[in-house]
Order: C-alpha cells, then structure tokens, then sequence
C-alpha cells in the first residue's frame, strides 16, 4: 500500500514537470497573476473566471501565498509577484508596497503586456544604466557598491523620464525546488522594486515577475555560472 502510494506521486511529480516545461512567459504571467489575485477577490475571483487561482506549498500546487495583492485583470501576459508563505522558513521582503493599480495588457491600460517590453541592453544608452542586479547564494538581500549604484542610477532615469515603465524579474540558479525557486525569484524582483520606490520612482510603473530557475543566462553547473544565474534583470517600455 506505501509502495504504491509513493509510485503514484513519483508519476504525478514526473506529469507536472513535464508540462512545466513547455511553460513561456505567457503561462508564467497567468499562473502568478491567477496566483495572486485571490488574496483580494476571494470568493468572488475563485468561483469566476480565473477559478483556479489558489494557495500552494508544494511542487504540486505549484505557487505559494502572494505577499502583494492587485485587482482582477485579464488573462494574458505577465507579472505579479508571489511570497513563499509556506508556514515555513525565508525572510520576507518587509514593507509592503501596493502594486500597481492597472496590470499591463489589461483592456483599457496605458501600458502593453509584457511582450512589449525591451531588453535594455538592445537600446542605444540604455545598458549601461539598467545593469543586471547580483545576489549572493539563497539571499534576496541586495548588497554590494555596485548594485546600489546601479539601481541610484535607473531610479534617476526613471525619474528624468515619467513614461518609462519597467518590469524587474528576478532569477535563480538550477540548485533547489521549483516552487521555492519561483518564490525566492518574487522576492528578490520585490526588494528591487521596493528599493526603487524609495528612491522616488512612480510604484504605478513598476511590475515584477519572478522566472524562478527556468531562464539561467549560462547554461552550465559550476559555481561561476550560478553566482550569474542569481539575478533581477529589467524590461522597459516607453510610451
């Protein structure tokens, strides 16, 4: 009887990760916003159109308890962070700041969904300002020179030019679980975008998205490549 219970969760882990695999960035935007969205919706949001929104603690469930709540939105794109609330053991982002009152892509919003949002790096004079954000092992902690100064630096711009808006995604390595993975990915894109909002830049433009360890910039498994892999990244769009 154990035996075969433990055989039809390995299968059921096997399906899941399977299918995960297909998943591009317009799956990941409606699993985290269906993710987040029931926390302010409730009954309503979980017996509509996005019925499946639901809280999770395991690989199975697939997302944990979003710390940052917004309104209903349709269901295409990206964006909206999650918070591992688990009952268990990482720091969480401590001040908690709205996200934005309109969702990208959502009908009738100034902003497009996420697919029209540039990497930085492909614009002339952009790269050097919107520069990768580096973590240290299991950390959504931002330390270091450079990393301070290069987000004083985008929070400049962003306030030198009101129609900039910018998603933050945050990144981890191949090591750990999925669903811990994708949380500490929300962490590390809301303590950007915190840091950001401290620094005077407009919280209505600012969105995050966490990829978790599904979009490594190397692909390879040695410490070098993971210290890399450990990032915030930003997309921009510009009205």
């Amino acid at each position: 009887m154990k035996n075969s219970f433990v055989k039809n969760i390995l299968l059921a882990t096997l399906a899941l990760s399977i299918v995960s695999c297909a998943r591009n960035t317009d799956d990941v935007w409606e699993d985290t916003r269906t993710a987040g969205r029931h926390v302010t919706r409730g009954v309503k949001a979980l017996g509509g159109k996005h019925g499946s929104s639901r809280q999770v603690c395991s690989r199975d469930q697939f997302y944990c308890e979003p710390t940052y709540v917004r309104p209903p939105s349709r269901p295409i794109e990206d964006f909206i962070p999650l918070e591992d609330d688990c009952q268990e053991q990482i720091a969480m982002v401590d001040n908690y700041i709205p996200q934005p009152k309109d969702s990208p892509g959502d009908p009738g919003s100034a902003v497009p969904g996420i697919h029209a949002f540039k990497d930085p790096h492909m614009i002339p004079g952009l790269a050097r300002i919107f520069k990768n954000i580096s973590y240290e092992y299991n950390s959504d902690l931002v330390k270091g020179s450079q990393n301070f100064a290069t987000l004083k630096k985008i929070a400049e711009f962003m306030r030198a030019n009101p129609n900039t808006y910018v998603f933050i995604e945050g990144h981890c390595d191949e090591r750990g679980p999925e669903a811990y993975n994708l949380a500490l990915g929300a962490r590390r894109s809301n303590t950007v975008r915190n840091m950001l909002i401290q620094e005077g830049v407009n919280p209505d433009h600012l969105f995050t998205i966490s990829y978790g360890k599904d979009r490594p910039l190397i692909h390879e498994h040695h410490e070098e490549a993971w210290s890399q892999n450990r990032r915030a990244e930003f997309k921009i769009y510009q009205r």
